[in-house]
């Protein structure tokens, strides 16, 4: 049978598909997966649309009405978002999953990612200037992460750990980890997350190992939460802003701004003029932007979600570092933290001039359990990413927060 068919969808989209199993398989609560280690099996190309969609139907994923959420498949390929498998040197997004890249991406132990944006058919995204955009129900967002075997060469030697999928179900947001298995063919379900070994060659040619952990679905939850107006915490997805999908793209050959190609496609509307839209950087460019905001946009995609004037972290510490915060206070200048204990670096977030005694700067450099931010998400630390940070305490104008 076409695994296609196989999804799990709404009664109305089973009928639709043609499907024999009007129940479908049950979501996997733990599955044990093979290890799935680190020896080659085919390069991911989920974020490569160079070679244009695939052509593939509209994706069994279904399309989720006011009151029927999508039932979840156990496998990755249950939903029809891609074709092939790394085994064969696919997974290839079907036409309307939607390949995209971030400006600048959230830090993951130095994992690989290939990202895909699906809106369903007669449904449209609507364009926020700050938030995360207005994505209809039923959309799906897919981020793969695999790890080649030497930095260096990244498209080499790729092996692929896990395809994390969100869905826009009517009562809010979900999110799904997949595990995918030591043959590179399939993804399953794994609610409880779990843990891999990955062993790499780093950028200066060292070898690193280390136990790659796959978050649980309540793990994801940690990241994904806001505060809504009643104070009740609800999901939202964190990348697909507008700041960081405003860059060229290839699709078909023909490079296009992300944000006007999916308006072009008809899944984005209220989009502005491109003079007018917000525009991150790549922090890691030293020509896209001045120290400053290189480092203000790395702390709002790796740390905001959480330390925001929303986010659950944020209301507890009182530390902004969202892109909008003014206030060098909020950002942590000469700010004592809430609880952040001892032995961690200092004893403000941040000391003007001084990363080495700078709380903030510890813990996104060390790695110790308990004290290294974020707390989920990372088992190694980002060289580059606390160097920034480092840099850029280190320019504020020096001070005695005494």
């Amino acid at each position: 049978m076409n695994p296609r068919l196989s999804v799990v969808l709404l009664a109305l989209s089973l009928a639709a598909c043609g499907s024999s199993d009007p129940e479908g398989p049950t979501p996997d609560a733990g599955t044990s997966v093979p290890d799935a280690g680190t020896e080659d099996a085919g390069v991911p190309d989920a974020g490569s649309p160079d070679a244009g969609p695939v052509d593939s139907g509209t994706p069994d994923a279904g399309e989720p009405d006011a009151g029927s959420p999508l039932v979840i498949p156990n496998t990755l390929s249950g939903f029809g978002l891609f074709t092939g498998s790394p085994a064969d040197g696919g997974l290839v997004p079907v036409e309307g999953n939607v390949p995209y890249t971030l400006s600048t991406a959230l830090f993951s132990d130095y994992a690989v990612k290939s990202r895909t944006l699906y809106i369903p058919p007669g449904k449209t995204a609507h364009y926020a200037p700050m938030a995360a955009l207005d994505l209809p129900v039923g959309t799906l967002i897919t981020k793969t992460f695999a790890f080649p075997a030497d930095l260096r060469k990244p498209d080499q030697d790729v092996r692929v750990i896990e395809t994390r999928v969100l869905v826009h179900q009517p009562a809010g947001w979900e999110a799904w980890p997949y595990v995918w298995n030591a043959e590179q063919t399939e993804a399953t379900l794994a609610t409880g997350g779990r843990s891999r070994d990955v062993t790499f060659i780093d950028t200066e040619g060292e070898a690193r190992s280390f136990k790659y952990s796959v978050p649980s679905k309540n793990q994801c939850q940690q990241c994904h939460h806001l505060l809504d107006d009643q104070g009740a915490q609800v999901m939202h997805p964190i990348g697909v802003k507008a700041r960081y999908l405003h860059r060229t793209n290839t699709y078909a050959g023909v490079e296009h701004d992300q944000l006007e190609y999916l308006a072009s496609l008809g899944k984005l509307d209220g989009l502005p003029a491109a003079a007018e839209l917000p525009k991150a950087p790549d922090a890691f460019d030293p020509q896209a932007a001045d120290l400053t905001t290189r480092a203000r946009t790395y702390l709002d995609i790796n740390c905001a979600h959480c330390h925001n004037p929303k986010g659950t972290a944020g209301v507890t510490s009182q530390l902004f570092l969202d892109i909008g915060t003014t206030s060098m206070f909020s950002l942590g200048e000469c700010k004592r933290p809430g609880s952040a204990g001892s032995g961690v670096g200092g004893e403000f977030d941040i000391l003007p001039g001084n990363h080495a005694e700078s709380i903030l700067w510890y813990r996104m450099h060390t790695e110790e359990s308990g004290k290294m931010m974020p707390q989920i998400g990372r088992t190694v630390h980002h060289a580059e990413g606390s160097q920034l940070i480092a840099d850029w305490i280190d320019s504020l104008p020096a001070k005695s927060c005494k």
